[in-house]
């Protein structure tokens, strides 16, 4: 037996039995007026002090187990009992943990421990009543022991939207391959009522004789930090391009409405020179001038559009995409099929991305594929928006478009679509089919208001036309 004291630091060792040095192999000045966590290794001190703990808050009893080094090369599983006493010292009953389960696992449960400890997190088995180490529950904030934990399964810990993500993982895990290791992040509750971001790693540890799942490995560890600084970088990357967007729109306004009607002025001023000056002008001069004008007043109108479609604001993502394609299978001879599904309100820069892409798929299509028909589809799965264009061209090979994709995402062309996707939390797959190229993009549908995108690390995306094949 031992009487452990509460003081300012921690608990510490007031009185120790003869019996309880005896059995640990410890000497009186070891453990008598030092703290617990001086005493006790951190993997047995824990789990102690979460029992003291409930002494203090007003439990009547308290219990742990713990694994106890008593010599170098030598521990022992010891069972530790916890009574409060009317000073408000605290009595612990200390014996050997005899049963043969628990002898068994001792070692197995030192080796977690310490993996937990330096690892910080919590590794795991999970069978129909998982026990090991510092648990997933524990990293929670639940105790280790209490009937709480107990009574609540991890899947009873699960976010409610997240919970049929976490079953798929445990189901896809059993149909794995011995040896693969499955990864989820889910939300979870913690004992103070705060839902937790967790990472969770798991591989099957063993099956029965029919090779159903008896045991999982698994390891757990907090990423909530993690996940709010990757909304805080979200939330300012969909500022940053909600401003671009903006100035873009503020741009192509200001050369639509006032550069263009300078042109118109010119124009008009020249035809007003030839119709009342005293002598005829030069003819070829005066023809140069017009060509110039009608040039500049063409590329102005498509810098504008380029800058900022106005179909995306009239027609919206579904009607601007089909207008485009049909306008542009009429212009190219292209046979277009179309296959387009009403569409969610997107925020502006997602309308614009998959407008863009569009855009440079069909137009790589007519550059480089000497494709005659293409299939165009728009389409919702789920919380995700696919655009996928399907071409019957020359097609090309694994090797030409690994090649394509590591230009880098500072260009235009595929570069330029696949950084402005993953900005957005999207992905970009292309690939060569028996006779053609498929090019698939994916964007999830935000949850928050159309102002705001999800967004991930990457560069912007040139507006500028491709200069590589798909």
């Amino acid at each position: 037996m031992a009487l452990v004291a509460d003081s300012v630091s921690g608990p510490r060792f007031a009185k120790v039995s003869d019996g309880l040095l005896h059995t640990l192999e410890w000497s009186r000045p070891e453990v008598v007026g030092r703290r617990m966590e001086d005493v006790l290794p951190l993997e047995a001190h824990l789990p102690l002090e979460l029992a003291f703990n409930r002494i203090a808050d007003g439990a009547d009893v308290a219990e742990a187990t713990a694994t106890v080094r008593v010599a170098r090369r030598r521990a022992r599983r010891m069972r530790f009992r916890l009574h409060p006493t009317a000073s408000g010292a605290v009595v612990i009953e200390v014996a050997p943990a005899t049963d043969r389960a628990d002898s068994t696992g001792s070692w197995r449960r030192v080796l977690f421990d310490h993996l937990n400890l330096i690892s910080a997190g919590t590794t795991y088995i999970y069978d129909r009543s998982p026990s090991v180490g510092l648990k997933l529950s524990v990293l929670l904030g639940f105790s280790e022991e209490g009937a709480q934990t107990r009574s609540r399964p991890a899947r009873g810990l699960v976010h409610p939207d997240d919970l049929q993500r976490f079953l798929g993982h445990r189901r896809s895990l059993a149909s794995a391959p011995d040896g693969h290791t499955s990864t989820v992040t889910t939300r979870m509750r913690h004992s103070d009522g705060s839902w937790r971001w967790i990472e969770v790693r798991e591989q099957i540890l063993n099956r029965d004789s029919h090779g159903a799942v008896r045991q999982i490995l698994g390891f757990a560890s907090d990423v909530t930090e993690h996940h709010e600084l990757a909304q805080a970088t979200t939330r300012l990357a969909a500022a940053v391009m909600k401003a671009e967007i903006d100035e873009r729109r503020r741009i192509a306004r200001e050369l639509h409405d006032s550069m263009a009607q300078h042109l118109v002025v010119i124009d008009l001023t020249m035809s007003r020179l030839q119709r009342e000056s005293a002598t005829p002008l030069p003819a070829d001069a005066v023809e140069d001038i017009q060509v110039a004008l009608r040039a500049a007043h063409e590329e102005v109108r498509t810098f504008s559009y380029l800058l900022h479609p106005p179909d995306l604001e009239r027609l919206g993502l579904a009607g601007a995409i089909g207008k485009f394609a049909t306008g542009f299978g009429a212009r190219t001879g292209l046979d277009i099929r179309l296959t387009i599904e009403p569409m969610p309100t997107l925020a502006p820069v997602s309308e614009l991305t998959l407008f863009r892409i569009a855009q440079e798929a069909l137009m790589n299509v007519h550059r480089h594929a000497r494709a005659t028909t293409v299939d165009a589809r728009l389409v919702r799965r789920g919380r995700e928006i696919e655009l996928e264009v399907i071409d019957n061209g020359v097609g090309g090979s694994a090797d030409h478009i690994d090649k394509i994709l590591a230009r880098g995402a500072t260009g235009v062309g595929i570069p330029g679509m696949k950084a402005r996707l993953e900005q957005l939390g999207g992905e970009l797959v292309i690939g060569a089919l028996d006779r053609g190229f498929r090019l698939k993009a994916t964007l999830p549908v935000s949850r928050d208001s159309p102002s705001e995108v999800p967004a991930g690390p990457g560069e912007r995306a040139s507006p500028g036309r491709p200069d590589t094949r798909q």
